[in-house]
């Protein structure tokens, strides 16, 4: 019977094994990825947001990606951006450059916090680094044949993968709002020559270091305690209101924990 039944869908086998041409891959021919530090940088709660408003949404979105654009433009070196709906992976050989592009996008977007006096236009965002291999679209590209890769190429290029990916998706649920959490990976690795990241969350404020400080007649520190001030009064606002955030006022205790926590140090 069994027999019987698989000779009756033969053209169907037929027929899918020659389709199975068009998307053969071997991924043995992939080349060794490198080492790259991978930033993910996250609005808060946008999921609920595009429930509920495509205005607030479309505001909140433009804003993100304006910011990144700004930040990776201004990046002592190479970066690559891969934006995904509400969020943006953020990718580079160099830590200096990640940590250029994530300070730039914390002051520019915590400074339009501070200065948006009504707190229901007010978004939150937080971000998470981490290092090792990535695999990029091209990798991927180059394991095609001529005819597939000229077919597919274009698409293939918005494609990257690799732990750092996942690890830094994942990462980001550790750090506070308006805060960096690093990943493990981006604290016991780093290129040659480079120190690895040595606390779990990155102060982007303080500016000892050699990472470029975005112009401003405003010091990065004391923006950082105007935004600690500011969003403090914000989860004020949100357990009044907490019923039209889709959040549970737990959640939000724990926003205003961590905000404290983060900002008190530096």
């Amino acid at each position: 019977m069994v027999s019987a039944d698989k000779d009756k869908y033969h053209h169907v086998r037929e027929f899918v094994s020659k389709q199975r041409e068009q998307f053969y891959f071997d991924a043995r021919k992939l080349q060794p990825a490198e080492n790259e530090y991978v930033a993910w940088i996250d609005l808060m709660g946008a999921g609920h947001t595009m429930s509920v408003s495509v205005s607030k949404t479309a505001n909140y979105m433009a804003r993100l990606h304006m910011a990144v654009d700004m930040a990776a433009a201004a990046a002592p070196s190479a970066v690559k951006l891969n934006p995904i709906n509400d969020g943006v992976f953020v990718t580079s050989s160099s830590k200096a450059a990640i940590m250029s592009v994530v300070r730039q996008v914390m002051y520019s977007l915590g400074g339009y916090f501070i200065s948006t006096g009504a707190p229901h236009d007010r978004c939150l965002l937080r971000a998470s680094i981490a290092f090792g291999p990535v695999y990029h679209g091209d990798a991927i590209a180059a394991c095609l044949s001529k005819t597939k890769k000229a077919k597919h190429e274009m698409t293939l290029s918005r494609v990257e993968f690799g732990a750092p990916i996942i690890q830094a998706y994942h990462a980001e649920s550790d750090a506070p709002p308006y805060g960096v959490s690093i990943h493990e990976s981006a604290r016991a690795f780093a290129p040659p020559g480079e120190q690895p990241f040595r606390t779990t969350h990155w102060l982007w404020w303080p500016t000892m270091d050699e990472i470029p400080v975005p112009p401003s007649v405003v010091s990065l520190p004391d923006l950082a305690r105007c935004l600690a001030f500011e969003l403090k009064s914000y989860f004020d606002w949100m357990r009044t209101t907490a019923i039209f955030h889709g959040v549970k006022p737990e959640k939000i205790n724990e926003w205003s924990a961590r905000v404290e926590q983060y900002f008190s140090v530096g």
